[in-house]
């Protein structure tokens, strides 16, 4: 069920389809046959993608014709950048949406489902989504993007910019009616920060978020916003953890009477929560699908929900497969809804059978009760077996495509800033604030490489007299599987040295760049270790605490002086987190700042 939530259905005379062509897109000359189609296709409502895969260059040459289209309303971009690194997803989601922030256009879907491109991509996305094409949008699929709780923190962000904004523009108000993000391990926090965006947007009507890990106190906080969106049709929430949290659900359930389809499915909401459920539903006149199959249900659970919808008219589907009820409670079951025409379909074939222990559920319950928040939902082991089910889907998703890095959920207050130390003042955890969350990324680099605390001092004089050669610095970088690491210790020696000129230091900088020979591996791995290095993303060698640097203006300036020599992907990487770090409270370093934006773009 999962799958079907990345595909758009909706459909216009005026599409244009390019869906599943395989066109790989690696340069404008690749997707010129594309462009000349959108631009003649007049007028243009719907552009499909799907099934391609296009880097920045190509995304560039597509937005620029999109441009051209005030009218488009329907962007159906999914499974869009397979093989691609998650790097090079925002800075191609910002050129294909640039034209449509200022062309006029009312965008009412954006599908960017199964493009695993994490945290990250959201950052690419902020901006469009907060704009005023979206003040119309309707519908938007996120579905197996991997987004982890932070995806979802910056996600719901932009989100209430955008009714914010819609807002104070006066015209239409944001609106949102459909929210689909399936797969995305969102986990409490992420599904906290979006239950917020929820409540204050409350015109929803689909909200479908299955497996993303979230346990009781997101489920409440969800339940808490579904009481905001009033004309919900469909609830779905498979494959999370529900648990303790399924009596205010139900509670909440019993209030919302345009629901169609609820699906709870293996969210062991168990034999109490399914007697709330059914209880919550018996009045409900439009509900047509009920989804309770694997939820650790004893017989009365399942007796329950027989009896509270025998009669309910509207009803075409139940599901109780997969719950522990034993032949005899199977065929009491049957018994009860004899009398719908659905029963013949209903499947019990992987039932667990009744084990008759009704009372040790019960004790489990009320253990489960008393046990600490902090133990309850914070088991590290099976926090673990996610992180490796989602890395094995992901690594399914990209084909041989390794990631050398991932994204977690833990948030930690020390994180690198350019500028005045950040506040710990309750604005760092809220879900305003994007250029603080952008400081606390769980990004993680998973590699045997400790980037050490040497201290200048081990560096005698001499021997940054002699790397100021090119031919020294390639004799100290090697050509090896190391010499990414040896030139990211020497920016590190040479920023951290007070008593090295700049022009010294940025000659040194601009020789180790020379002496690399870059491949799409090694790139990645700089890339990757540079941000480690400026503190913008964690090191799992360091306790996966971000690095704190303090020669901001040298970093500057010798980024500066070195920018043509850096890959590509470097500066894209660069521009984003430059962007989204605190500003400068100094003067010179905020005008050094901004010009080191101005030159990587460039």
């Amino acid at each position: 069920m999962t799958d079907n939530l990345s595909k758009s259905i909706k459909s216009t005379e005026h599409e244009l389809s390019w869906a599943n062509r395989g066109l790989k897109g690696n340069s404008a000359a690749d997707v010129k046959e594309l462009c000349n189609a959108i631009e003649k296709h007049k007028p243009l409502k719907a552009l499909r993608l799907e099934g391609n895969t296009i880097n920045e260059e190509a995304a560039t040459a597509i937005g620029k014709v999109l441009e051209k289209h005030n009218e488009i309303e329907r962007l159906i971009w999914n499974d869009l950048f397979t093989t691609r690194l998650k790097t090079e997803v925002p800075p191609s989601l910002i050129k294909l949406t640039q034209g449509l922030l200022t062309n006029g256009c009312h965008i009412v879907e954006l599908n960017l489902s199964d493009n695993a491109f994490g945290p990250i991509g959201v950052k690419g996305l902020e901006t469009f989504l907060s704009s005023s094409a979206c003040y119309t949008l309707e519908e938007i699929r996120l579905n197996n993007c991997g987004m982890g709780s932070m995806g979802g923190k910056l996600l719901a962000e932009a989100l209430i910019a955008c009714h914010k904004n819609s807002i104070a523009a006066g015209g239409k108000r944001f609106a949102l009616k459909q929210f689909i993000a399936g797969r995305n391990r969102l986990e409490i926090e992420g599904s906290q920060a979006l239950a917020k965006a929820f409540e204050i947007i409350g015109t929803l009507e689909v909200i479908r978020m299955p497996q993303n890990g979230i346990r009781p106190p997101g489920i409440e906080a969800l339940t808490a916003a579904f009481l905001q969106n009033r004309n919900l049709r469909i609830i779905d929430l498979n494959d999370n953890t529900i648990t303790t949290a399924a009596g205010k659900l139900a509670s909440v359930i019993s209030k919302l009477p345009k629901l169609e389809i609820i699906n709870l499915e293996s969210s062991l909401i168990r034999t109490k929560g399914a007697i709330a459920i059914s209880r919550a539903i018996v009045s409900h006149k439009n509900l047509q699908e009920l989804y309770l199959g694997c939820n650790d249900m004893h017989i009365d659970g399942g007796l329950e929900v027989a009896r509270c919808i025998k009669n309910m008219p509207s009803l075409k589907v139940l599901d109780l497969n997969g719950n522990c009820f034993g032949l005899d409670g199977i065929e009491e079951i049957r018994n009860v809804l004899e009398n719908k025409n659905f029963i013949d379909q209903m499947a019990f074939s992987d039932d667990e059978g009744s084990d008759e222990e009704e009372v040790e559920e019960e004790e489990e319950e009320e253990e489960d009760e008393d046990v600490d928040e902090d133990d309850e939902y914070d088991i590290e082991q099976e926090e673990e077996e996610d992180d490796e089910d989602y890395q094995e889907a992901e690594e399914e998703h990209q084909g041989n495509e390794s990631t050398s890095f991932t994204f977690g959920t833990k948030q930690q207050q020390n994180g690198f800033q350019f500028g005045a130390p950040q506040s710990t003042s309750s604005k760092v955890e809220a879900v305003n604030g994007l250029s603080n969350m952008i400081a606390k990324f769980d990004f993680n680099v998973n590699s045997s490489f400790n980037f050490g605390s040497q201290s200048t001092a081990e560096i005698k004089d001499n021997k940054w007299t002699t790397l100021t050669t090119l031919d020294k610095v390639k004799e100290h970088l090697k050509n090896d599987e190391q010499s990414v690491e040896r030139a990211i210790k020497l920016l590190e020696n040479i920023w951290n040295d007070n008593s090295l000129p700049q022009n010294d230091a940025s000659s040194i900088a601009r020789n180790a760049l020379k002496a690399m020979t870059f491949t799409t591996s090694s790139e990645r791995n700089f890339n990757e270790r540079l941000l480690v290095s400026l503190g913008f993303v964690k090191d799992e060698q360091t306790g996966r605490q971000r690095r704190t640097m303090n020669q901001h203006g040298k970093i500057y300036q010798t980024l500066i002086d070195i920018h043509q020599f850096l890959p590509k992907t470097t500066k894209n990487l660069l521009s984003i987190f430059l962007q989204n770090t605190l500003n400068e409270q100094n003067q010179c370093l905020s005008e050094l700042k901004q010009k080191l934006l101005t030159t990587i773009k460039g």
